[in-house]
Protein backbone atom coordinates (compact mmCIF):
# COMPACT_ATOMS: atom_id res chain seq x y z
CA UNK A 1 0.00 0.00 0.00
CA UNK A 2 1.35 3.76 -1.19
CA UNK A 3 1.31 6.60 1.14
CA UNK A 4 -1.05 7.57 -1.21
CA UNK A 5 -3.58 4.86 -0.44
CA UNK A 6 -3.35 5.47 3.37
CA UNK A 7 -6.63 6.65 5.12
CA UNK A 8 -7.08 10.39 5.77
CA UNK A 9 -5.80 10.76 9.45
CA UNK A 10 -7.43 13.11 12.25
CA UNK A 11 -4.69 15.18 13.05
CA UNK A 12 -5.18 16.66 16.68
CA UNK A 13 -2.74 20.23 16.63
CA UNK A 14 -2.76 22.01 19.66
CA UNK A 15 -4.87 25.11 17.65
CA UNK A 16 -7.77 22.63 17.23
CA UNK A 17 -7.60 21.64 20.62
CA UNK A 18 -7.30 25.25 21.41
CA UNK A 19 -10.09 26.63 19.18
CA UNK A 20 -12.49 23.74 20.64
CA UNK A 21 -11.60 24.65 24.30
CA UNK A 22 -12.59 27.94 23.63
CA UNK A 23 -16.07 26.91 21.75
CA UNK A 24 -16.60 24.93 25.05
CA UNK A 25 -16.30 28.21 27.00
CA UNK A 26 -18.19 30.17 24.82
CA UNK A 27 -21.15 27.93 25.00
CA UNK A 28 -21.06 27.43 28.68
CA UNK A 29 -20.60 31.58 28.95
CA UNK A 30 -24.16 31.72 27.08
CA UNK A 31 -26.19 29.40 28.59
CA UNK A 32 -24.67 30.92 32.15
CA UNK A 33 -25.98 34.84 30.53
CA UNK A 34 -29.76 32.96 29.34
CA UNK A 35 -29.73 31.59 32.91
CA UNK A 36 -29.25 35.40 33.85
CA UNK A 37 -32.01 36.35 31.55
CA UNK A 38 -34.70 33.95 32.67
CA UNK A 39 -34.14 33.98 36.35
CA UNK A 40 -34.70 38.45 35.95
CA UNK A 41 -37.59 37.65 33.67
CA UNK A 42 -39.13 35.31 35.96
CA UNK A 43 -38.56 37.96 39.13
CA UNK A 44 -40.26 40.61 36.86
CA UNK A 45 -43.54 38.37 36.34
CA UNK A 46 -43.79 37.24 40.18
CA UNK A 47 -44.38 40.94 41.51
CA UNK A 48 -47.65 40.75 39.86
CA UNK A 49 -48.42 38.51 43.55
CA UNK A 50 -47.43 41.74 45.14
CA UNK A 51 -50.98 43.22 44.00
CA UNK A 52 -51.79 41.10 46.42
CA UNK A 53 -49.50 40.76 48.82
CA UNK A 54 -49.02 44.34 49.31
CA UNK A 55 -45.04 43.87 50.85
CA UNK A 56 -44.42 47.29 52.65
CA UNK A 57 -41.25 49.28 52.84
CA UNK A 58 -38.55 48.18 51.87
CA UNK A 59 -39.37 44.94 50.33
CA UNK A 60 -41.88 45.81 48.41
CA UNK A 61 -39.92 48.20 45.98
CA UNK A 62 -37.04 45.72 46.52
CA UNK A 63 -39.45 43.16 45.27
CA UNK A 64 -40.24 45.47 42.40
CA UNK A 65 -37.40 46.44 41.00
CA UNK A 66 -35.27 43.42 41.02
CA UNK A 67 -36.09 41.39 37.57
CA UNK A 68 -35.23 44.74 35.89
CA UNK A 69 -32.51 45.41 37.59
CA UNK A 70 -31.35 41.39 36.43
CA UNK A 71 -32.61 42.19 33.17
CA UNK A 72 -30.38 45.08 33.06
CA UNK A 73 -27.22 42.85 34.09
CA UNK A 74 -28.29 40.10 31.92
CA UNK A 75 -28.14 43.29 28.77
CA UNK A 76 -24.89 44.97 29.88
CA UNK A 77 -23.55 40.95 30.23
CA UNK A 78 -24.09 40.88 26.46
CA UNK A 79 -22.11 44.29 26.13
CA UNK A 80 -25.52 45.73 25.22
CA UNK A 81 -24.63 48.77 26.98
CA UNK A 82 -27.49 51.16 26.50
CA UNK A 83 -30.01 48.52 27.00
CA UNK A 84 -28.58 47.59 29.78
CA UNK A 85 -28.81 51.49 30.87
CA UNK A 86 -31.99 51.57 30.26
CA UNK A 87 -33.28 48.96 31.85
CA UNK A 88 -30.70 49.41 34.68
CA UNK A 89 -32.98 53.37 34.71
CA UNK A 90 -36.44 51.78 34.39
CA UNK A 91 -35.58 49.68 38.19
CA UNK A 92 -34.55 53.10 39.36
CA UNK A 93 -38.35 55.03 38.11
CA UNK A 94 -40.00 51.69 39.75
CA UNK A 95 -38.16 52.48 42.97
CA UNK A 96 -38.98 56.17 42.47
CA UNK A 97 -42.72 55.85 41.98
CA UNK A 98 -43.11 53.98 45.04
CA UNK A 99 -41.80 56.59 47.19
CA UNK A 100 -43.62 59.74 48.74
CA UNK A 101 -42.96 62.63 46.70
CA UNK A 102 -40.62 61.34 44.07
CA UNK A 103 -43.41 60.51 41.25
CA UNK A 104 -41.70 63.14 39.36
CA UNK A 105 -38.02 62.10 39.92
CA UNK A 106 -39.59 58.30 38.78
CA UNK A 107 -40.81 59.74 35.54
CA UNK A 108 -37.53 61.27 35.17
CA UNK A 109 -35.79 58.20 35.34
CA UNK A 110 -37.95 56.24 32.92
CA UNK A 111 -37.72 59.13 30.66
CA UNK A 112 -33.87 58.59 30.43
CA UNK A 113 -34.64 55.20 29.83
CA UNK A 114 -36.60 55.76 26.70
CA UNK A 115 -33.83 57.87 25.76
CA UNK A 116 -31.63 55.06 25.87
CA UNK A 117 -33.92 52.91 24.10
CA UNK A 118 -34.52 55.52 21.07
CA UNK A 119 -30.56 55.74 20.66
CA UNK A 120 -31.18 51.92 20.00
CA UNK A 121 -33.43 52.08 17.82
CA UNK A 122 -32.56 54.95 15.78
CA UNK A 123 -29.04 53.10 15.58
CA UNK A 124 -30.55 50.65 13.78
CA UNK A 125 -32.22 52.84 11.19
CA UNK A 126 -28.69 54.53 10.55
CA UNK A 127 -27.40 51.31 9.96
CA UNK A 128 -30.53 49.12 8.16
CA UNK A 129 -32.81 52.25 6.91
CA UNK A 130 -36.08 52.92 7.63
CA UNK A 131 -38.36 50.35 7.66
CA UNK A 132 -41.02 52.09 5.12
CA UNK A 133 -44.02 49.98 6.34
CA UNK A 134 -43.66 51.55 9.61
CA UNK A 135 -45.73 54.56 8.64
CA UNK A 136 -49.05 54.09 9.05
CA UNK A 137 -48.13 52.56 12.56
CA UNK A 138 -45.94 56.01 13.36
CA UNK A 139 -48.84 58.43 12.46
CA UNK A 140 -50.97 56.17 15.03
CA UNK A 141 -48.75 56.89 17.35
CA UNK A 142 -48.53 60.25 16.84
CA UNK A 143 -52.70 60.73 17.29
CA UNK A 144 -52.96 58.13 20.06
CA UNK A 145 -50.04 60.81 21.83
CA UNK A 146 -52.47 64.11 20.78
CA UNK A 147 -55.71 62.34 22.00
CA UNK A 148 -54.74 60.58 25.31
CA UNK A 149 -53.16 64.18 26.10
CA UNK A 150 -56.32 65.85 25.51
CA UNK A 151 -58.28 63.16 27.63
CA UNK A 152 -55.74 63.29 30.47
CA UNK A 153 -55.01 66.91 30.62
CA UNK A 154 -57.01 67.99 33.16
CA UNK A 155 -55.98 65.64 35.75
CA UNK A 156 -52.92 66.61 34.71
CA UNK A 157 -53.46 70.22 35.49
CA UNK A 158 -55.11 69.12 38.43
CA UNK A 159 -52.26 67.49 40.22
CA UNK A 160 -49.92 69.88 38.93
CA UNK A 161 -48.43 67.73 36.95
CA UNK A 162 -48.51 68.82 33.42
CA UNK A 163 -45.71 69.68 31.72
CA UNK A 164 -43.59 66.17 32.82
CA UNK A 165 -46.70 64.09 32.42
CA UNK A 166 -46.61 66.09 29.34
CA UNK A 167 -42.75 65.92 28.26
CA UNK A 168 -42.91 62.34 29.27
CA UNK A 169 -45.62 61.26 26.61
CA UNK A 170 -43.39 63.34 24.20
CA UNK A 171 -39.96 61.15 25.13
CA UNK A 172 -42.09 57.86 24.96
CA UNK A 173 -44.05 58.50 21.87
CA UNK A 174 -40.83 59.81 20.04
CA UNK A 175 -39.46 56.30 21.52
CA UNK A 176 -42.29 53.59 19.96
CA UNK A 177 -42.14 55.71 16.73
CA UNK A 178 -38.80 54.56 16.49
CA UNK A 179 -39.25 51.19 16.85
CA UNK A 180 -41.69 50.95 14.39
CA UNK A 181 -39.85 52.99 11.92
CA UNK A 182 -36.54 50.74 12.19
CA UNK A 183 -36.11 46.99 11.45
CA UNK A 184 -35.42 46.18 14.75
CA UNK A 185 -37.16 42.75 15.55
CA UNK A 186 -40.75 42.60 15.54
CA UNK A 187 -40.29 41.32 19.38
CA UNK A 188 -38.60 44.38 19.99
CA UNK A 189 -41.10 46.49 18.35
CA UNK A 190 -43.92 44.74 20.21
CA UNK A 191 -42.07 45.45 23.17
CA UNK A 192 -42.18 49.55 23.03
CA UNK A 193 -45.44 49.18 21.79
CA UNK A 194 -46.61 47.41 25.01
CA UNK A 195 -44.59 49.57 27.51
CA UNK A 196 -46.37 52.79 25.79
CA UNK A 197 -49.99 51.00 26.80
CA UNK A 198 -48.69 50.20 30.08
CA UNK A 199 -47.86 53.77 30.84
CA UNK A 200 -51.78 54.63 29.19
CA UNK A 201 -52.87 52.69 31.80
CA UNK A 202 -51.43 54.21 34.41
CA UNK A 203 -52.50 57.61 33.47
CA UNK A 204 -56.27 56.57 33.19
CA UNK A 205 -55.95 55.34 36.68
CA UNK A 206 -54.25 58.39 37.88
CA UNK A 207 -55.49 61.56 35.90
CA UNK A 208 -58.89 60.56 34.03
CA UNK A 209 -59.89 58.36 37.61
CA UNK A 210 -60.82 55.65 35.66
CA UNK A 211 -60.59 51.80 36.58
CA UNK A 212 -57.93 49.50 34.84
CA UNK A 213 -58.02 45.88 35.10
CA UNK A 214 -56.05 44.47 38.02
CA UNK A 215 -52.42 43.69 37.78
CA UNK A 216 -52.57 45.25 33.71
CA UNK A 217 -50.59 47.94 34.70
CA UNK A 218 -47.68 45.56 35.41
CA UNK A 219 -48.38 42.23 33.28
CA UNK A 220 -47.74 44.76 30.36
CA UNK A 221 -44.83 46.55 31.76
CA UNK A 222 -42.87 43.25 32.59
CA UNK A 223 -43.58 41.89 29.31
CA UNK A 224 -42.33 44.81 27.73
CA UNK A 225 -39.11 44.87 29.48
CA UNK A 226 -38.87 41.15 28.99
CA UNK A 227 -39.21 41.29 25.39
CA UNK A 228 -36.80 44.48 25.12
CA UNK A 229 -33.76 42.92 26.60
CA UNK A 230 -34.28 39.83 24.90
CA UNK A 231 -34.71 41.07 22.08
CA UNK A 232 -32.25 44.27 21.34
CA UNK A 233 -29.53 42.26 23.29
CA UNK A 234 -29.53 39.91 20.53
CA UNK A 235 -28.77 42.65 17.92
CA UNK A 236 -25.06 42.50 17.21
CA UNK A 237 -25.02 46.42 16.05
CA UNK A 238 -27.45 47.44 18.44
CA UNK A 239 -25.93 51.18 19.80
CA UNK A 240 -23.69 50.87 22.89
CA UNK A 241 -22.84 47.08 22.29
CA UNK A 242 -18.89 46.26 22.00
CA UNK A 243 -18.13 45.24 19.11
CA UNK A 244 -14.74 43.97 19.97
CA UNK A 245 -13.62 40.91 18.21
CA UNK A 246 -13.48 37.60 19.87
CA UNK A 247 -14.91 39.04 23.23
CA UNK A 248 -18.54 39.29 22.70
CA UNK A 249 -19.50 36.12 20.84
CA UNK A 250 -16.52 33.74 20.00
CA UNK A 251 -18.67 31.35 18.48
CA UNK A 252 -19.35 33.92 15.66
CA UNK A 253 -15.51 35.46 15.61
CA UNK A 254 -13.43 32.61 15.66
CA UNK A 255 -12.18 31.12 12.74
CA UNK A 256 -11.83 27.03 12.78
CA UNK A 257 -8.35 25.96 11.69
CA UNK A 258 -8.88 24.97 8.26
CA UNK A 259 -12.65 25.59 8.13
CA UNK A 260 -14.32 28.71 7.27
CA UNK A 261 -16.07 31.62 9.58
CA UNK A 262 -18.81 30.30 11.95
CA UNK A 263 -21.85 32.65 11.39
Amino acid sequence: MTGRDLPPREIDSPSRRSYQAVMTDAIATRSSTNILFFAGALLAASHLANEWVKLDLPLGPIWKCSGIVVLGLYALSQRAILLGLGLLLSAVGDVLLELKGLFVGGMAAFGLAHVFYTAIFVSIIRRDGLNKSGWPFAVAVFAAMIALGLWFAPGQAEMGLTIPATAYSVIISIMVISAVMSKAPLMAKLGAVIFMLSDTLIAVGMFAKQPVPIGSVWITYAAAQIMLAWSLSRRPYAAGQSRAPNSADPTRTLVAPNSTAIS
